[in-house]
């Protein structure tokens, strides 16, 4: 077991470790937040007909380009019918946005820029371009086109794609499973009372959102006291998972019986402690070749370990493209206190400097890792790499945006 490993070095072993789930075939409208798993192709030309982008009047380009003309209107055409109408030499066609083009009708003239007394004719006064305000038949998409492909999150865009192109099945991965697991004897239900000593149990319903909100299925969630008889039984218990996550319990501490019970039912674990604040009493392994997670009791700590860790891996196991988030450069608004051997994570906010245009951030106060407001307040994490001497105010740093902040 490697120990007291750099940052990268750590996710990489974990992202190594990801196995991705089965497919399942879902209605579309309920794949929203779930990664494809197929190459959806267009079966039809998108849209399927000529049809009008304005509201206005449907024309022969060649009977208003000699300038301003009067024509007989001998058809209106709502969308959604077909015209069955012709338009001939000195004709137009009063025409709605997205209605079938008429035979006969090239171009568009919308309606603002027309002048009618009464319904039987119609005054142009600017001879419109050819083509104008034409939508093609296969213009956006023609029948075998590539609509999206495997691997990207189905956000409410592709979902309005998918219903365009009448995919009502698609594919998609199936949600990693996970058990969510804390401990401490120290820990009370959030809806008791705590007396001195006891604290509620945060970290529980904490992680459980936010492998949630990272796309996996939470079937698991268990608070166990410092008993090693319990943990291991209630482990011994547990099926059907593809991570397990636990909260608590794997540091040196003399009641820290997780990492010693799962040893003893026959763990393998790829490192123990990693370069980084917070967050350094990390494990990672596997058993009965499920991968297995520790993360530290602090709340912070725990929070941001999920994050950089298992937010990552649940995306690597439904296939996504790039399971890391997007990051972006910003300038430190002061300075950070900062260890030079260790990996930082800072909780930030961001901002736009309103006299220089620059994209800004700032701690969210006390970086403690026992300050859960730290993570609440945040919109982002910073980024301070070990070997980082010092993160000083008005240096580029960079940022990850937490996704529950992009609302």
């Amino acid at each position: 077991m490697r120990t007291f490993i750099s940052f990268e070095e750590a996710r990489a072993i974990v992202l190594s470790s990801a196995t991705t789930t089965r497919t399942e075939s879902v209605a579309f409208e309920n794949a929203i937040g779930r990664t494809l798993r197929e190459d959806v192709l267009s079966t039809e030309p998108i849209p399927g007909f000529d049809n009008s982008a304005m509201d206005g009047y449907a024309v022969r380009f060649e009977d208003c380009v000699s300038g301003p003309v009067t024509l007989k209107v001998v058809s209106d055409i709502p969308a959604g019918i077909n015209p069955g109408v012709l338009v001939g030499p000195g004709q137009a066609a009063r025409i709605m946005t997205g209605a079938p083009l008429p035979a006969g009708a090239d171009s568009i003239v919308p309606i603002e820029k027309t002048n009618s007394k009464d319904r039987t004719e119609v005054h142009i006064g600017e001879a419109p371009r050819s083509g104008a305000h034409v939508r093609y038949a296969g213009e956006e998409l023609k029948a075998g086109d590539t609509v999206m492909r495997s691997g990207i999150v189905l956000t409410p865009p592709a979902i309005g794609m998918l219903a365009s192109v009448g995919k009502i099945l698609v594919d998609v991965a199936c949600k990693p499973r996970l058990a969510i697991i804390s401990t401490g004897d120290e820990v009370i239900p959030a809806d008791e009372r705590p007396v001195l000593g006891q604290l509620r149990n945060s970290n529980g319903p904490s992680l459980a959102a936010q492998a949630v909100s990272a796309g996996a299925d939470v079937t698991v969630t268990k608070h166990l006291p410092d008993d090693p008889a319990a943990i291991r039984s209630f482990v011994q218990s547990i099926k059907n998972v593809d991570l397990l996550v636990f909260s608590g319990g794997v540091s040196m501490g003399e009641y820290d019986y997780v990492r010693t019970e799962l040893d003893a039912m026959g763990a393998v674990w790829e490192f123990w402690k990693v370069k980084q604040r917070p967050g350094k009493p990390l494990a990672f392994g596997t058993l009965d070749g499920i991968p297995v997670l520790g993360l530290p009791g602090n709340p912070v700590s725990s929070s941001v370990c999920f994050e950089m860790y298992a937010r990552p891996m649940i995306a690597a196991m439904s296939g996504r493209d790039n399971p890391l988030r997007i990051t972006i450069q910003a300038t430190l608004r002061r300075d950070i206190p900062k260890v030079e051997r260790l990996y930082t994570f800072a909780r930030g906010n961001l901002s736009t400097d309103p006299e220089t245009g620059l994209t800004m951030v700032d701690t969210t106060g006390n970086q403690a890792s026992g300050m859960f407001t730290s993570m609440v307040d945040a919109d982002c994490i910073i980024h301070l790499p070990d070997g980082l001497k010092s993160a000083e105010a008005g240096s580029k740093v960079t940022v990850e945006l937490l996704s529950w902040s992009l609302s």
